[in-house]
């Protein structure tokens, strides 16, 4: 094969790879909603209503320590300091969408038990939001430098770098969250296979990746924001 073929091999390849890298970033969390809705209208084979298992998780894993609180957001589901947040249609309905939600937020809450990933996460992003109001000042700070007076060389190049390594840390937070959120995951399916059949945790399984999939969208847009290939992301939330 000669060295032509290679380069439009190669070309083409990274064209369709950049294709796919920003369909997930434009169009993830419009899938997510679709396998919402459609599960979200699936009844769970479970003894189980939903209340009832909230308060089965809660008591064998919690001592019943985890603190229920309704909300109206839809899928605004969350969990924070031994607080779960469920919303109005997630406890209403015993369907495999809401048993999954359930168990994801239960899945942060083990994690909360077991050791510290959260609260560090928490406190990185506290930083990261703090620095997130330099980086552009840093940045164009460091322009203006180099431009201006390229005598300030160095520090032109340190306020750049700074600039770069901010957004950077950005993105090592989005990396992390998204792993934190795959181990979430990984629990959830745990919980699940204690009260359904293997049938349906597959279901759950398909929820669960498109749910995790809105993450590196997330991740994504933060890269092809400045762009304009894809929507944009709050960089530093």
């Amino acid at each position: 094969m000669s060295t032509t073929w290679i380069i439009i091999i190669c070309v083409f390849a990274g064209i369709l790879l950049l294709l796919a890298l920003l369909a997930i970033a434009n169009f993830s969390y419009d899938k997510f909603l679709n396998v919402y809705q459609k599960y979200d209208n699936i009844q769970i084979n479970s003894r189980f209503s939903i209340i009832d298992y909230v308060n089965y998780l809660n008591n064998k894993y919690f001592n019943g320590k985890i603190r229920i609180v309704k909300i109206d957001k839809l899928a605004g589901d969350a969990y924070s300091s031994q607080t779960l947040f469920l919303s109005t249609n997630t406890l209403s309905k015993n369907s495999i969408a809401s048993f999954t939600i359930v168990s994801h937020e239960l899945g942060h809450a083990m994690q909360d038990k077991e050791g510290n990933k959260l609260k560090k996460l928490h406190k990185l992003k506290k930083i990261i939001r703090l620095l997130g109001f330099f980086m552009l000042p840093f940045l164009l700070a460091g322009a203006l430098v180099l431009i201006l007076n390229i005598s300030l060389l160095i520090l032109g190049i340190i306020l750049l770098s700074l600039g770069v390594l901010t957004f950077l840390f950005a993105l090592f937070i989005k990396i992390m969250t998204i792993s934190i959120e795959k181990d979430a995951s990984n629990k959830a399916v745990s919980f699940l296979k204690e009260i359904t059949d293997t049938k349906q945790v597959k279901k759950c399984k398909k929820f669960l990746k498109a749910a995790l999939l809105t993450y590196w969208g997330d991740f994504l847009r933060a890269i092809f924001g400045w762009t304009g290939l894809s929507k944009k992301s709050k960089l530093f939330n």
